[in-house]
């Protein structure tokens, strides 16, 4: 199921809670296969992928902070 993320905020503080909505859907999607193939590897691109939004966000948020 594709969803659209949109990107275009009209506050730079929203950037870190955009990017943190498409951490929970990556998450979501690697608990969903790992379920549907009953295979714990199967997803863990998305849990990866995630991880480094994650990480992104919380640098963002500290970019925004100071502003």
């Amino acid at each position: 199921m594709a969803t659209k993320t949109d990107l275009n905020v009209d506050d730079a503080h929203k950037v870190p809670v955009v990017i943190r909505e498409a951490v929970e859907q990556y998450y979501e999607s690697m608990s969903e296969l790992s379920a549907a193939w009953q295979d714990s590897n199967a997803g863990k691109v998305w849990g990866k992928i995630a991880a480094e939004l994650e990480r992104t966000a919380d640098k963002l948020e500290k970019i925004v902070k100071k502003y």
